[in-house]
């Protein structure tokens, strides 16, 4: 019988089975989908070889020396070291891992809350789902694991349990070095202490031991975001990247949803069942939970980059209060009975070495060169979609002089061609700035002036995407003659 409990999965873990293949298997077109994973390799690769970080840039020729505050340093390591052992396919199975856990810590979360199987179920479900609107290989994935296991330390400090307040500093330090929305960590912080508060306004509360706790871990977590090799500066990087409303309007991500496309579905259902939930139940929420679902709630309508961070708070929440309504609105349900009988099934069971052994098996399996993909295209960057050819042609026929290229290019140009080439611009627009982004756009689009910028940068030769209006301007001058085209790319030098 006990072997057959430890053989036997529960349910919840055939889920985040599922979960892990459906990435794997959709590997390709999660690497396909961003442009710039190559950039993070070839830093994290950088700082393996040299033993240090850099503080300023070294990768294009416009801003070669400018600050560059290095806030995912630790993830390109990590990024590197799986690229150096498994290739693509061992970042591909780092995010896999990372969503996974990531939501088994939500599911924990969920279940606690709401002492529902179904309940918590269904709202990780939803939560999965909204959150796939942002899911790639990219350093933000630490983020979400790192907001979850913030708030699971935060919600076990009560007057009983004071002592997982060392945690949040040690998180934090990790956090700081790994991904610049750490300052997510510190607004939860900041629900928290403000919600606890409101339960219990006077200043009394500043003798309670849990407040006590807060302020301490709180405080020493503040003091942990210096410890990253920008140091304070770090804060004034990330407030002036959210604050200019020029590069956040040119990048896609950090606009609001639009709820006309289906991939937004799953969140604006998450939304609405919260609300019933909310409607339904008599019982009022705690100050922090009505804060963290205002605050989270907002913010995720003003930018889809934070759907699945407010999915990640949400879904606790929400499977929280409409378990209660349902219990409170249908007490004897037939529902409760079946919940509670397939409960207690499922918790005989400890299947979780199948987790451990898909992912062990897929490692292999990737390894062994076979691909996990539908398509059988496997994990590398497409050639309909990244240079591929153009930059094998560049490596056998190097160009003199600098190059003007494709935004979304940057990174996958400088993984292939760095240090031999400095490129014009990539998608570190924290580094560029408003005035190096607004001068290859007034190129890009043939603004009045275009042909001042390259000649301002003594640009030799152009790398862009073949067929665009560009491409045909080029392609028109005098001044310009088409070297190497091929399907996706079209690469002009100086006459």
């Amino acid at each position: 019988m006990k072997l057959l409990r430890f053989f036997l999965p529960r349910i919840e873990y055939i889920l985040f089975a599922a979960i892990f293949w459906g990435i794997v298997a959709n590997g390709p077109r999660l690497l396909n989908f961003d442009g710039d994973l190559p950039r993070h390799i070839l830093t994290g690769n950088l700082i393996l070889q040299t033993q240090r970080v850099a503080t300023t840039d070294i990768f294009s020729f416009r801003t070669t020396g400018y600050p560059s505050f290095p806030h995912e340093w630790l993830a390109q390591v990590i990024f590197a070291t799986l690229y150096n052992w498994l290739g693509l396919d061992g970042i591909i199975l780092l995010t896999a891992t990372i969503i996974v856990l990531t939501w088994g810590i939500v599911y924990r979360q969920a279940m606690q809350k709401s002492k529902s199987f179904f309940s918590a179920l269904i709202f990780i479900v939803l939560g999965l789902a909204a959150s796939q609107i942002h899911v790639l290989p990219r350093p933000h994935i630490f983020t979400y694991l790192l907001t979850a296991i913030w708030i699971t330390l935060l919600e076990s400090l009560d007057e009983q349990n004071t002592r997982s307040w060392w945690f949040l500093p040690v998180v934090m330090v990790l956090w700081v070095n790994l991904h610049g929305m750490f300052v997510l960590g510190m607004i939860i912080l900041g629900i928290y202490l403000v919600g606890d508060f409101l339960e219990n306004p006077s200043l009394s509360w500043f003798r309670t031991r849990k407040a006590r706790s807060l302020l301490l871990g709180g405080g020493l977590a503040l003091l942990a975001t210096f410890l990253s090799p920008s140091g304070p500066k770090i804060w004034e990087a990330i407030a002036s990247l959210g604050s200019n409303a020029y590069i956040t309007s040119k990048i896609p991500e950090y606009q609001s949803p639009n709820f006309h496309q289906p991939e937004t579905w799953p969140f604006i259902i998450l939304l609405l069942l919260t609300i019933l939930g909310l409607a339904r139940r008599t019982q009022k929420l705690s100050w922090i939970q009505s804060l963290l679902i205002i605050s989270f709630t907002g913010i995720a309508l003003y930018t889809s980059r934070m759907i699945p961070i407010c999915a990640i708070v949400l879904a606790p929440i929400a499977a929280q209060v409409v378990a209660d309504w349902l219990r409170e609105d249908y007490p004897r349900s037939r529902l409760f009975v079946i919940e509670e009988n397939i409960y207690k099934i499922n918790s005989a069971s400890d299947g979780l070495v199948w987790l451990f052994a898909l992912v062990f098996f897929a490692a292999v399996v990737l390894q062994s060169g076979r691909t996990l993909d539908a398509q059988g295209l496997g994990n590398r960057f497409d050639s309909r979609f990244f240079p591929v050819d153009a930059a094998a042609w560049l490596e056998t026929h190097p160009q003199s002089g600098h190059m003007f290229n494709e935004f979304d290019w940057g990174g996958y140009l400088l993984l292939r061609l760095w240090p031999n080439q400095q490129i014009f611009m990539d998608g570190h627009t924290h580094i560029y700035g408003e005035a190096l982004t607004r001068e290859y756009e007034k190129v890009i689009t043939q603004a009045d002036g275009w042909e001042e910028i390259l000649n301002k940068y003594d640009v030799k030769w152009v790398i862009i995407r073949d067929n665009t209006a560009f491409a045909k301007t080029l392609a028109s001058l005098s001044g310009w003659e088409t070297a190497y085209e091929d399907q996706t790319a079209v690469i002009f030098v100086r006459r």
